[in-house]
């Protein structure tokens, strides 16, 4: 039975059922990072369906194999099927195959849905597993039209380098490859029990969209209290999640730890990761690239300047790691042993004003095309980014947090202001002043956008009426 509760998904639930009811086999490759929702969305979709769906399990191939067969066994309501004894992958395989049809009658089914899920724990110490199912697809499957596979994985580096990429044996033959994200702001706001726009926009700033994360911040406590129990407690759910979140996708994580840790508080480049971490060159290069095929990094030049520029920073994209690196890991030993208790002072409470600021940036360039929208524009977004340039004799300084480039031309120069306050004339000033230090290379209509979280006083609209002011209630309402 799947939970009443179910949220959001309706998409990817979409495309999963139309490659059911084709006429032809599917084999859909589905990842994602831990806790995302990809055995919530798979229950979801195969409710009412023929399936079998097995979750691997971290024990002995042979103890796997066994338990596998005797799940496929009770799914049939054939224990002597489950008794079966087999000791190699390719024999099980052969055991669904002459089953499938099985699977699907006893659901009333034409076509039979088959979930392997957490796809990369039964490939240890069995990797001729892939090599087993590239020749069953061949062989069989493919043509026979009666079988919907779905491999399903939460190690993204597994599942991009042993299933989907060139050197796989299955390379070449799936239908669909899906890489579920996290929730957008309004989907994600359907978890939260907290009603003040500005309380959700936190418990976001802290979870991301991450729906296993919403669902345990979302217990009706204020969310420091959240915090404190669930981050800064050993008990804690949270405490020990970075471990899971890095430990199944990473080696050596302690030097990923120290690169992360540099990038909590500000995006960083190669050179200054280098210096602070006194890591080689080479490692920082070689670390960061494996953070940005998890998307929990991302590289940044400024906005409009050629891909080879030498102005590169990198920062940390997930919400969940920038929280953890900018409070938690400081004091994770005096946490751990309970020296550290977490309070909110006036020392914490700046802490969390400058990480929120900087959080609110990250929250407006994902939902950029709410911010479009919210600005009163209507075309699709071409590219965005940030933009900042170093003060010389020359020229100014000048740092932009969000450009938005839009199909009709139009550029959207944004200044992001995080406060419970509404912000003055002296913000919107800020923005206008910028417009002409930005090198407007394609000379594009612009835009000049305040995202002020909790709007702009009357002064805004009355002197500086040029500037659309976007607010936080505005981005819910569209995102």
């Amino acid at each position: 039975m799947t939970s009443p509760s179910f949220i959001g998904r309706s998409a990817e639930l979409g495309l999963l059922q139309s490659d059911w009811e084709s006429s032809t086999s599917g084999l859909c490759i589905l990842y994602g990072r831990r806790r995302v929702g990809k055995s919530a969305l798979l229950e979801r979709f195969v409710d009412g369906k023929p399936s079998f769906c097995f979750l691997g399990g971290r024990e002995p191939k042979r103890k796997q194999l066994r338990r596998f067969v005797k799940e496929f066994g009770q799914s049939l309501g054939d224990p002597i099927l489950g008794k079966t004894a087999l000791t190699e992958w390719h024999d099980v395989l052969e055991l669904v195959d002459r089953n499938i049809d099985r699977i699907a009658k006893a659901r009333g089914g034409a076509k039979a849905v088959v979930v392997l899920d957490e796809f990369q724990w039964m490939c240890r110490g069995a990797e001729e597993l892939i090599s087993d199912l590239q020749r069953i697809w061949d062989g069989k499957w493919k043509k026979s039209g009666n079988i919907f596979l779905i491999l399903c994985g939460s190690s993204v580096s597994f599942m991009l380098g042993e299933v989907l990429s060139r050197k796989s044996p299955l390379f070449g033959r799936r239908t669909r490859a899906m890489k579920l994200l996290p929730f957008r702001l309004r989907e994600a706001s359907l978890f939260s029990e907290r009603s003040n726009p500005f309380d959700f926009a936190e418990t976001y700033m802290v979870a991301g969209g991450v729906p296993a994360y919403l669902e345990i911040l979302k217990d009706g406590f204020s969310l420091k209290r959240s915090i404190a129990r669930e981050f800064f407690d050993p008990s804690g759910f949270f405490f020990d999640e970075i471990r899971f979140v890095l430990g199944e996708q990473l080696k050596e994580t302690e030097h990923y730890y120290r690169v992360l840790a540099c990038m909590a508080d500000r995006p960083a480049s190669i050179a200054e990761l280098a210096t602070r971490t006194s890591l080689a060159t080479s490692q920082i290069t070689y670390y960061l690239e494996r953070l940005l095929v998890l998307g929990f990094a991302s590289r940044h030049i400024p906005f409009g300047m050629s891909k080879a520029s030498k102005t590169v920073r990198y920062r940390i994209d997930d919400y969940f790691l920038r929280f953890h690196f900018t409070f938690i890991h400081p004091v994770w030993g005096p946490i751990e042993k309970r020296v550290a208790v977490w309070k909110y002072d006036d020392k914490w409470g700046r802490l969390w004003d400058n990480y929120a600021g900087r959080s609110f940036e990250l929250l407006c360039h994902d939902h950029a095309d709410a911010v479009v929208k919210a600005a009163g524009g209507e075309a699709q977004v071409r590219s965005l980014g940030s933009y900042w340039q170093a003060r010389t004799k020359r020229r100014k300084g000048i740092q932009i947090d969000l450009v938005i480039e839009c199909a009709d031309n139009t550029l959207y120069l944004c200044e992001c202001k995080w406060s419970r306050d509404k912000v003055g004339l002296s913000a919107a000033m800020e923005i206008i002043d910028k417009i002409d230090l930005f090198p407007n290379k394609k000379n594009l209509s612009v835009v000049p956008v305040l995202i002020a979280a909790a709007g702009a006083t009357r002064e805004v609209a009355a002197q500086a009426p040029q500037v659309r002011v976007v607010t936080l209630t505005d981005l819910l309402a569209v995102a």
